[in-house]
């Protein structure tokens, strides 16, 4: 039966004919490793395609659903962040492997005649493979690709004469948006596999009529005498090249925990934008070409090195494959490679260096793990970006920007008609206030009220029992507390300070609940009532905003200061007091889920494994 099928399928296929034509190519001068690159570069071709169409399956190429259709398959799917790590340093991976097949094929002269298109159309694969690199960063429409994207783009833009209109027909207009996602997603979907697979077409067919470019020191009877079938000889070593990149490539997957996702993008936001580290070598060059000299950066020597490249079979002339018969050449391709590699590394150990970068990619972190905490209870219609409006940090840091920076600084932004709310509503912060509140970063000449003279000790004492009033402070210490409260109600504050009463008025603030939800939402509201400043008061009332917008605006203010607990991580804060070697014990593991991810506290900097961004029990 088994061999009728197969009769039957041969007869309407050819079949085996078309696996003799494809298997049967003779290997002259015999299988070796050096001839490999070509078939890796193939798998992994292959290897992109498969886990490109698997995410393709979950991805929405929109502005307002791109990051969040990413995140769902990277953090619900099962090994949904594997398919799509294998992805993304998979495109690594093929760059990493063309480059050194592009340097054998080289070094070997096989670009020499018969074998000019080989070359150049190999060249022109290589263009596709960046261009992938390049389309593919945006589509998560995340942070990273976003700004990145627009460096790529903007370097485009420098192109004299047409520069300008390719930008726009990339963009689809004079700023990033839903049709500049489209039309990546179209270029990296349709467009890019489709041209690659021409040419990659034409390479195979050039190559199988050229055969393989010998070692150029192996003597011609042996390249005649010793012929190797393609199968199994050489295919055995292609496929076992090809299986141990596999594994460096998902071992790389296993020890990262997937490709990383920041935030979503944020176009009103100053993210430092670095491309991928392929790119990062044309990055560097453009700071050494500022101003009028920018097109020699971003045009001219890009452009001369791929017309020597294209020219390269037609220059070298001489028929010897020999290295020391092309030492010129080889000057040139090396130099070229050695300066890319420098100017790689210079940009990564500056960034390692720069502290604007490093600060960002700490921001970068706790941003990102604000998102996938956030994004784990849904993402609204509006977007990725949207899910920060149910965050009351940001949405407070947001009406702060726009209602109260023009008189209070925060870490030397803002106005200084107001105090300076660094570190607001810290020990630190209320015992300086004691000490002296006519000081720069408080109310200068325009407050009545005398300095405190006790030592700093007694300051901090007192602003312990303040601010324990509020049921917000972070590790208080009640021996403090006491001693705070004795200072305070037996000494001079509560001649013109009501405590206890925060219904009581005398002539200075009541400190009933100093500072708590309560006391600032009330002060925000009117800081001209009798209970506050009354018509001594500076300071316009924000009566306008809502319950939750004021809930927002404190909960803003609260995280400026290392001692308070934000209202809405409580149970978190409770959940870690509990189990304070939460790193240390079993976790419950969900076959196939996201592998284990540390998320980020960005209150206090404390880590808390995750699965999905949800805090499981441990065992």
């Amino acid at each position: 039966m088994a061999n009728k099928i197969r009769e039957w399928i041969e007869d309407r296929t050819g079949l085996s004919n078309l696996l003799k034509t494809a298997l049967d190519e003779p290997v002259h001068g015999g299988a070796k490793w050096s001839y490999v690159f070509g078939s890796a570069l193939v798998f992994l071709f292959a290897l992109q395609a498969i886990t490109g169409i698997v995410m393709a399956s979950f991805y929405s190429p929109s502005s307002t659903s791109a990051w969040g259709s990413v995140h769902y398959l990277q953090e619900k799917t099962s090994f949904g962040w594997f398919v799509r790590g294998l992805h993304h340093y998979g495109s690594s991976a093929m760059i990493i492997v063309a480059i050194v097949h592009m340097f054998q094929v080289f070094i070997f002269g096989a670009y020499k005649k018969p074998r000019e298109l080989n070359w150049i159309s190999g060249v022109i694969l290589l263009l596709f493979l960046m261009g992938f690199g390049l389309t593919g960063y945006l589509l998560p429409w995340d942070q990273k690709g976003y700004w990145a994207t627009q460096v790529a783009t903007n370097i485009i833009g420098t192109i004299p004469v047409i520069g300008d209109y390719i930008k726009v027909l990339h963009q689809g207009g004079s700023d990033y948006g839903n049709f500049t996602l489209t039309r990546f997603y179209a270029l990296h979907v349709f467009i890019l596999p489709i041209s690659l697979l021409f040419f990659l077409a034409i390479h195979i067919a050039l190559f199988r009529k050229h055969g393989v470019t010998p070692y150029w020191k192996m003597k011609e009877e042996v390249i005649k005498n010793r012929v190797d079938p393609f199968w199994p000889d050489q295919v055995f070593k292609d496929i076992v090249f090809a299986m141990g990149i596999y594994v460096v490539l998902a071992g790389w997957v296993f020890w990262n925990k997937g490709a990383e996702l920041f935030a979503p993008a944020d176009p009103a936001s100053n993210f430092l934008a670095r491309p991928e580290w392929y790119f990062l070598f044309l990055f560097q060059l453009l700071k050494y070409c500022q101003g009028k000299f920018l097109i020699v950066g971003t045009v001219i020597i890009p452009a001369l090195a791929m017309v020597f490249l294209f020219a390269l079979p037609f220059i070298d002339r001489n028929e010897s494959r020999y290295p020391s018969k092309r030492m010129p050449f080889f000057g040139a391709i090396f130099s070229g490679l050695a300066g890319a590699v420098a100017l790689t590394v210079i940009a990564m150990v500056h960034d390692s260096h720069d502290i604007h970068i490093i600060h960002q990619q700490e921001e970068s972190e706790i941003q990102s793990a604000r998102a996938m905490k956030l994004a784990a209870s849904g993402i609204p219609p509006a977007g990725g970006a949207a899910i920060f409006l149910n965050d009351p940090v940001y949405l407070g840091e947001k009406i702060y920007k726009d209602n109260c920076i023009g008189c209070h600084m925060v870490r030397g932004q803002g106005g200084d008609t107001g105090p300076d709310f660094t570190d607001f509503g810290s020990r630190e912060w209320v015992a300086g206030l004691l000490k002296n509140p006519k000081d720069a970063k408080y109310f200068k000449e325009s407050s009545a009220m005398p300095p405190t003279q006790l030592p700093d000790e007694s300051l901090l004492d007192m602003a312990e029992f303040l601010l324990s009033q509020s049921g917000d402070l972070l590790n208080k210490n009640a021996e403090s507390t006491e001693r705070g409260k004795e200072l305070v109600l037996k000494g001079n504050c509560a001649i013109c300070h009501p405590i206890g009463d925060k219904e009581q008025k005398k002539i200075a603030p009541n400190l009933t609940d100093y500072l708590s939800v309560t006391w600032l939402k009330e002060f925000i509201k009117n800081p001209s009532d009798p209970r506050f400043y009354g018509a001594r008061n500076k300071m316009p009332g924000y009566d306008k905003f809502t319950d939750k917008e004021l809930n927002a605006l404190i909960q803003y203010l609260f995280t400026l200061s290392k001692d308070r607990i934000l209202t809405s991580q409580k149970e978190e804060y409770t959940r870690a007091s509990k189990y304070t070697t939460l790193q240390k014990k079993k976790r419950t593991y969900v076959f196939g889920l996201t592998a284990p991810r540390t998320i980020t506290d960005f209150k206090n900097n404390n880590q808390y494994v995750t699965n999905n961004a949800y805090f499981r029990d441990y065992n």
